[in-house]
Order: C-alpha cells, then structure tokens, then sequence
C-alpha cells in the first residue's frame, strides 16, 4: 500500500481521539494529570495533559500534512513552533499564569500548522501575523468542516487493475444490523435460564451487578458528554489541519499581496502632519522626564521619598509607564500605516529622528520600570505576577529597540520580536517554576 495513503488513513483515524483528549485533557482537567517533582522542597506540580495533548496535536498534523502534501523535510520555522506549542503546553502548569500559558499554546498550534503548510499570507512570519491567525482559526477550520466526511475516501479500494479478479465487497449494513439482533437474543436466552435454574440467575446477577458499579467508577456520566461534544471539536481541528494540508498557498499569497495594497492606499497622511504628532509625543515624555527624573530614578539606589513606603513607591506608576510603551508601539504603528513614505517605503530623515526618540524614551521608560519592580522584588520576594510584568516590561523594551533597527536598516524585524517573545515567555516560566520548586 502506499506510504502516503497509510498517513492519510492515520490521520483520519487520529482526528477524533485528538478531540477527544482536547475536551479531557484542556476542558476537563484535574488533578490525575500532574506528577511532582518537587522533591518535598517546594509545592511543584507538573499538568501533563496540556503537553500530552500538544503532543498529539503535533502528531497528527504531521500525519495529515505528510500524507496530502508532497513529501518534503520539515524546515527549522516548523521545528522551532512545534517546540513552542509543547513548551508552552508544559509550562501551563508551572509558569506564572495558567490561562497564558494555555491561550499561548493554542496561538502556537494554529501558528504551526499554517506555518508546517507553507501558507502565511506573507509567506513567512511577518506582520501579517494577526491576519495569519484569524485565517487558521476561522477561515482554514469551519473551512475545512466536510473534509472530515470526504476524505475517509482513503480508505476506499483502488481501481483494479485490468484482469485483476476481486472479491465482492461486503457489506457493513449487514454486520451493523447482525450485532443488536445477537445481543437481544442473547438477553432473552439469558433471562429465560436464569428463570429456570436459580444459579444461573444469581451468577449473571452478580454479573450485571458488578458491571454497574464499573460503569459508576468510570463515571460514564462524564463520559458521554465529553464523546459527544468532541464530535465538533474533531470536525474543527481536521478541518484545520486538512484544509491546510491541501492548500498550495496561492490564495494566502494574494490575499496578502491584497493587504499588502490596501495598507499601502491608507498611507495619505502627509509628513509634516505626522512630524507634528509624533513630535508631540516626544516632547510631552521630554518633559515628563525633566519634572519626574528625581523621583523616577530613586528605584535604581533605593532612595525613596520620605513619608513613601517601599511598596508604594514600587508600585506607584509601574503600570502606567508599561501602558506608556504600549501606546508609543500603537503610535508607530499609526504612522507606518497612515504616514506618507518614499518611492521606496522608506521613513525620511525626519520621521527616522522623531521614531527613534520616541522609542529611546520607550526603552527609558522600560529600564524604570524594571528598577522599581527589582526594588519591590529584593523586599517583598517572589509572586507569578510581578515575574510576569517583569515579562511585559522586557517584551515591550525589546519591541522598542527591534523598532529603531527597522527604522533605520529599512528591513522589518518583526520575526525577532516574535520569537524573543516566545522564548522569553517560556524562559521565564522556567524561572518561575524553579522559583516555587525551591520555595522562594
């Protein structure tokens, strides 16, 4: 048989146990799933069914994939999102925020699929991403909902060959029907001796007996519910994963080349307007700066005002300054898609000076922000949330330094900010989970 239609069979056959332990493992999760390692010196408890699941899901996608596609090495973008789908499955348990993690395993899931395809519209990680995953979660699944109908005709026998002689095909109408009739004989058969020999009647008594209170310890109630409901999640996640397979990537390029010119046509803004915006922005943290440098830098010597707990003075505007980066990144991005730019797409001079400033005082605003949550974290120790704003806070200084390479080298970097990103979120799970295994 053909190597290529034994993966498409498995693929097939895979689709519905993979939705299977999606609903037990992700929606129905408890306690059975998890092992610790602790070792008695702190409370660590690994969730093994987010991994176990992403497992699968990588599983079956290869099988799907190498079965509709064209055979072919799987690339290192492949390797690196399928690493972080499980990692970041596996650090559900242990890292600083379950949902995050769990939310972040799914965004890498989707992302590896279209990716393993070949079919993001533009062609790699890029700034499209956003689009990319709305078209994996909605376009490419509900999509794909027949193909999980349609394409069991794998398992269909070939033509033969002229001259081959086959049996005929039996039919499974017959076996269907056979099976309920033998075993409502078998019940009236039963029911008619245990009526006439006593012994007989108390063995098979016992026996049903027995077989209820089986069916009890295996909680059958929870049991169907979950069968039946996995019956959508199979359609979507084949769907998914088939329509992907089967795609040759043409229509994501011209969709993106379509974004591509409708982003360009926004850009009508002229550049004296955008100078004075964001000129605006840059002057107003100027100032800010000049008025609040004193009490702003007391984080990084532990000088804090008199009257002022420690506490206080860490927390006090720690949020504000990261919502301040967050903005400054919306501001460029307003810019790059509204702001007028040469025949080349190229910022001028001016726009390249104006950005720069405003992300150099992202990054200030960054290094701040991390002196107070480093003040805070020497007094107060270690909680999941203030590792996750120390998170936040590098991601955005990041974003901010990766926003003046673009700038100025005219080469978007917007892959780099995304894979540090990940891996920095999955390292500083890492860390979080060392920091609870050690009792810190």
């Amino acid at each position: 048989m053909d190597k290529k239609v034994i993966l498409q069979r498995l693929g097939v056959i895979l689709a519905y146990p993979l939705a299977y332990a999606y609903v037990r493992f992700v929606f129905d999760f408890n306690d059975s799933f998890t092992v610790d390692p602790s070792s008695g010196y702190g409370y660590f408890l690994i969730n093994l069914a987010y991994p176990v699941f992403a497992l699968l899901f990588i599983l079956v996608n290869e099988l799907i994939r190498r079965g509709r596609r064209e055979p072919g090495i799987t690339d290192k973008e492949t390797f690196f999102w399928y690493a972080m789908t499980f990692l970041s499955g596996l650090t559900a348990a242990f890292g600083p925020a379950l949902e995050l993690s769990v939310f972040a395993m799914h965004l890498c899931a989707v992302y590896s699929v279209l990716i393993s395809n070949g079919i993001l519209l533009g062609g790699k990680t890029s700034g499209f991403i956003p689009a990319d995953l709305i078209h994996g979660f909605y376009v490419k699944s509900f999509a794909g909902f027949p193909n999980f109908v349609t394409d069991w005709k794998c398992f269909k026998r070939p033509d033969p060959v002229e001259g081959e002689v086959r049996a005929p095909r039996k039919n499974p109408v017959g076996l269907i029907i056979f099976i309920p009739v033998m075993l409502v004989l078998l019940i009236i058969a039963v029911s008619l001796m245990a009526s006439i020999d006593e012994d007989i009647g108390m063995f098979f008594s016992n026996l049903f007996s027995n077989l209820e209170n089986y069916l009890n310890e295996l909680k059958i109630y929870e049991i169907i519910p979950r069968v039946i409901f996995a019956i959508p999640v199979c359609f979507y996640l084949y769907g998914l994963m088939s329509r992907s397979a089967k795609s040759d990537g043409e229509r994501e390029k011209r969709v993106g080349a379509k974004l591509g010119k409708f982003i360009g046509k926004g850009k009508t803004v002229s550049a004296t307007i955008v100078y004075i915006a964001a000129g605006v922005f840059v002057a107003l943290y100027a100032l800010f700066f000049i008025k609040r440098l004193a009490y702003m830098l007391g984080g990084f010597v532990g000088d804090v005002p008199e009257g002022m707990l420690v506490s206080h003075y860490a927390r006090e505007g720690f949020f504000e300054l990261v919502g301040i980066m967050a903005v400054n990144m919306c501001v460029y991005i307003a810019v790059i898609l509204f702001g007028k730019t040469d025949t080349n797409g190229r910022f001028s001079v001016p726009a390249k000076i104006l950005v720069t400033l405003l992300m150099a005082e992202s990054i200030i605003f960054a290094v701040i922000a991390m002196s107070k949550l480093g003040l805070y974290y020497s007094i107060y120790g270690y909680t999941p949330k203030r590792i996750l704003a120390m998170w936040a806070t590098l991601a955005l200084g990041f974003a901010a330094s990766m926003t003046i390479a673009t700038v100025h080298r005219g080469k978007p970097h917007f892959r780099a900010g995304v894979i540090f990103t990940s891996i920095s979120y999955i390292a500083i799970c890492v860390l979080s989970g060392v920091l609870v295994a050690i009792g810190a």
